[in-house]
């Protein structure tokens, strides 16, 4: 059982039935803690049962890192958490506990455009029950619940000043791990080269051209993100225009 969980199997498939398996019941988990979040939880509940959520999803991040180390086999071009992905469950903890909405409102964005998209295209070579497999699935619904969570719980929302934090944000964070990828060999954040696997980066073109265009279609993404949260003035905006 334990080579099971531990042992590198290298079985996951994008689109096969593990993937649907796994991506229904990201989705249902999602659903249902922000279902209990809006209706069903106190105040104090929605705050406790978040921070659990959030410590035990950077736990299973940091685990990878300090098994590896343990058993021999860290990979310092792979294994640091800082792709994205990796980097916002580190932060979800502190978002949560210290209810940080300014952090949520600079993550947002980098979740929902940068993060979601991974549990329709995952970069995952291992399949269940390897514990990357469950790490996977556990930190990218966590992160995409966390995102939400502030909405739905805790009723924060997103203005155009978060926008533009974090766009800036995410370019100094591209800015600073660029010169590292090339001190380690390593492609974090994906700065360096395409992702493994079938992904939506194959449809930018190739290295350095996709960078570009990944940067115009962010901060597009990233503008149109807001709409919901303005669209408010935006009808009323529009009716003056027509009236």
């Amino acid at each position: 059982m334990l080579d099971a969980f531990l042992k590198d199997n290298g079985q996951f498939s994008n689109y096969g039935v593990e993937h649907t398996i796994a991506f229904t019941l990201c989705i249902a988990a999602i659903w249902l803690m922000l279902y209990l979040a809006k209706y069903k939880w106190n105040d104090d509940q929605k705050y406790r049962y978040m921070v659990y959520i959030s410590v035990f999803a950077a736990s299973t991040q940091l685990f990878k890192v300090f098994y590896r180390v343990y058993n021999g086999t860290f990979n310092p071009t792979e294994d640091f958490p800082l792709h994205l992905c990796n980097l916002m469950v580190i932060l979800l903890p502190f978002t949560m506990i210290f209810k940080w909405r300014k952090l949520w409102g600079i993550t947002f964005f980098w979740i929902m455009i940068g993060c979601a998209q991974s549990i329709f295209t995952p970069t995952l070579t291992e399949s269940m029950p390897h514990y990357e497999a469950v790490r996977y699935w556990v930190i990218h619904s966590a992160i995409i619940l966390g995102a939400l969570y502030g909405i739905y719980a805790f009723g924060w929302t997103i203005t155009w000043k978060d926008t533009i934090r974090s766009i800036l944000g995410m370019n100094i964070l591209a800015a600073i791990l660029f010169p590292i990828n090339l001190v380690l060999h390593s492609n974090y954040m994906y700065l360096n080269a395409k992702p493994p696997g079938t992904t939506f980066y194959d449809l930018l073109g190739p290295w350095p051209g996709y960078i570009i265009w990944l940067e115009v279609l962010v901060n597009g993404l990233f503008t149109l993100v807001l709409i919901p949260f303005y669209w408010n003035d935006i009808k009323r905006y529009l009716a003056r225009v027509v009236a």
